[in-house]
C-alpha cells in the first residue's frame, strides 16, 4: 500500500478511539498527540500538522453532541481534515475534446518529470487519445533520448532537438509541430530547476506564458520530506499550478511531502507514481487514498479496476470463497484474477489493508508459479480438502515437483489464513456488524463483481 507506513500509524491512532466505550477530553487530547507523531513522523511540514491538528481538536471539543455520536464524529473530522489538506474533490479535467491540448510539466531536478511525461503519455494514449510529448530541456545530457527511448516503448511520438539551447524556442517551435501533425494532447517536459535558480525560474515561466497550456502539473517528488511546501510554493507562485503528480511513493516514501505541496500550492494531487516501470502509474483520489491510509474499504475503486481488467469471476467460486469453502485449486484461479486487477498489496489495500493476514499479502503474487507446480502434483481429493495434506503426503508432493517443504506449509498456511479470515468477514456481515475497521458492506457490491453472482 502506498504510504503503508503512514497508513498503519494512523489506523492505529484511530483503533485506541474505537475502543473505547467513550470518548471524552482525554481521548481527544491523546488521538492529536497521535496523530501530530505520525504525521510529522511522515515528513508532513510541521506547522501545516498542527493547523490539521487544531482544527481538527477544535471541532471535536467545541461541537455538542451526544456521548455515543462523539467517537464516529471524531474519527469522520480526522477523516475529512485529512481529504482537505490534499485538495479536497479531484483536479477537474482541462482536456477539450476536438481540439489540440497542451499539459506543461514542471519541478525540481531528480523529481521524476521525464518518467511521468512518459506514464502520463501512456494513460492518456490508452484513453484513445493521439498524443505526442515534447522536450525543453537543453541543460541536462541526453534528456532528449531518454524521453525518445521512454515514448518509444509506448508507441508515442517525440518531439525536441538536442542540438537547440534556447528552451523557450525548442518548446514553441516543436510544440506547433505536434499540434499542426493533429495529436490531441501534447504532453511538455521542462529541465528540472530549484526555486534559488531564478533564471531558470524564469524561463520556465516563459515557457508557460509562450504555449499557454490547458493544464501546468507540479512533479513532487514523494521522498522530498519537508522541503516540498518551499519547493511547491516557489512553482506556484511561478507558474499557474492545476494539479501535482507525486513520484516515487513505492518503497521507503514517507510521503509527507504530498501534503505539503497540496498546501502549498491549494491544488489537489491527480496522480502517483508507485514504481519504475511506466504502467506504475495511478489516479489519485483523495477520499479512496485516505480511507485507505485509515483501514476503510474503497470498493468502487476495486469494482472498477476489475470491471477494466475485463476480469471473468465464476460465481459459483465466489460464493464458496465468501463461505470459507473453497479448495485450493480457487485460492489459486482467485488470486491469479486479482493479478490482472493490480498489484496485490494495492487490492488488498483497497478493502481492509490492515486487517488482510501478513500472509496472504506478501506471498501470493511471487509464489503464484511455484503453486501451480504444487496443484499438478496433487490429487483432487488433496486439493479439495488440504486438511489431509499429512507428512507422508507433503513428501511425495515434495518429490513430485521438486519443491522445498517450507512452500508447501506457505501454501497451506495462507489457504487456512484466508478462509478463516472469509469465515469472520462472514460472520459479522450477517451480524451487520461489518469487519473491524471497514463497516457493513453493502450485498449489491458484489453483484457488480460478477452479474450472476448473489451474496
Amino acid at each position: 500500500m502506498v504510504l503503508e507506513k503512514l497508513g498503519r500509524s494512523l489506523d492505529q491512532a484511530l483503533r485506541k478511539i474505537r475502543r473505547l466505550p467513550l470518548v471524552d477530553k482525554n481521548a481527544i487530547n491523546d488521538l492529536i498527540t497521535d496523530l501530530q507523531r505520525s504525521l510529522l513522523s511522515a515528513d508532513v511540514k510541521v506547522e501545516l500538522v498542527f493547523e490539521m491538528t487544531e482544527n481538527i481538536k477544535k471541532e471535536a471539543m467545541d461541537t455538542h453532541l451526544t456521548k455515543a455520536k462523539r467517537k464516529e464524529f471524531v474519527i469522520t473530522l480526522v477523516h475529512n481534515e485529512l481529504i482537505k489538506t490534499l485538495g479536497g474533490k479531484p483536479a477537474p479535467i482541462r482536456i477539450k475534446p476536438g481540439k489540440s491540448n497542451v499539459i506543461l510539466l514542471v519541478g525540481i531536478q531528480g523529481s521524476g518529470k521525464t518518467t511521468s511525461v512518459a506514464k502520463l503519455s501512456r494513460f492518456y494514449k490508452n484513453k484513445g487519445y493521439k498524443v505526442a510529448a515534447v522536450t525543453t530541456d537543453t541543460y541536462r545530457p541526453g534528456a532528449y533520448e531518454q524521453l525518445v527511448q521512454l515514448t518509444d516503448q509506448i508507441g508515442v511520438k517525440c518531439y525536441g532537438n538536442p542540438n537547440e539551447k534556447n528552451a523557450i524556442k525548442l518548446a514553441v517551435r516543436e510544440t506547433k509541430k505536434a499540434i499542426n501533425e493533429g495529436h490531441d494532447i501534447i504532453i511538455v517536459d521542462t529541465a528540472g530547476r530549484h526555486k534559488e535558480e531564478k533564471e531558470l525560474m524564469k524561463e520556465m515561466s516563459q515557457i508557460e506564458q509562450s504555449l499557454k497550456p490547458n493544464e501546468v502539473i507540479l512533479v513532487i517528488d514523494g521522498t522530498l520530506g519537508q522541503q516540498a511546501y518551499s519547493q511547491a510554493e516557489e512553482f506556484a507562485k511561478t507558474t499557474k499550478i492545476g494539479s501535482i503528480i507525486v513520484t516515487k511513493l513505492d518503497g521507503t516514501a514517507k510521503g509527507g511531502g504530498a501534503l505539503s505541496a497540496c498546501s502549498a500550492t491549494n491544488q489537489p494531487i491527480r496522480f502517483i507514481g508507485v514504481g519504475e516501470k511506466i504502467d506504475d502509474f495511478e489516479e489519485f483520489d483523495s477520499t479512496s487514498f485516505v480511507g485507505t491510509l485509515l483501514g476503510i474499504p474503497d470498493l468502487e475503486s476495486l469494482v472498477k479496476r476489475v470491471q477494466e481488467a475485463e476480469v471473468e469471476i465464476d460465481p459459483e467460486m465466489a460464493k464458496r470463497m465468501m463461505r470459507g469453502k473453497f479448495t485450493l485449486d480457487d485460492l489459486y484461479y482467485q488470486l491469479k484474477s486479482i493479478k490482472k486487477v493490480g498489484k496485490m498489496k494495492q487490492i488488498l489495500a483497497m478493502v481492509g489493508g490492515g486487517n488482510i493476514p501478513d500472509a496472504l499479502k506478501d506471498d501470493a503474487e511471487r509464489n503464484l508459479e511455484r503453486w501451480e507446480v504444487l496443484l499438478n502434483s496433487m490429487t483432487a481429493e488433496e486439493k479439495e480438502n488440504p486438511k489431509i495434506i499429512k507428512k507422508t503426503r507433503k513428501r511425495r508432493i515434495a518429490i513430485g515437483s521438486g519443491t522445498d517443504y517450507s512452500v508447501i506449509n506457505r501454501m497451506l498456511d495462507q489457504y487456512n489464513q484466508m478462509k478463516k479470515f472469509m469465515k469472520r468477514f462472514l460472520q459479522l456481515q450477517k451480524k451487520g456488524k461489518g469487519f473491524p475497521g471497514m463497516g457493513k458492506i453493502d450485498p449489491s457490491f458484489f453483484s457488480k463483481l460478477g452479474k450472476d453472482f448473489k451474496f
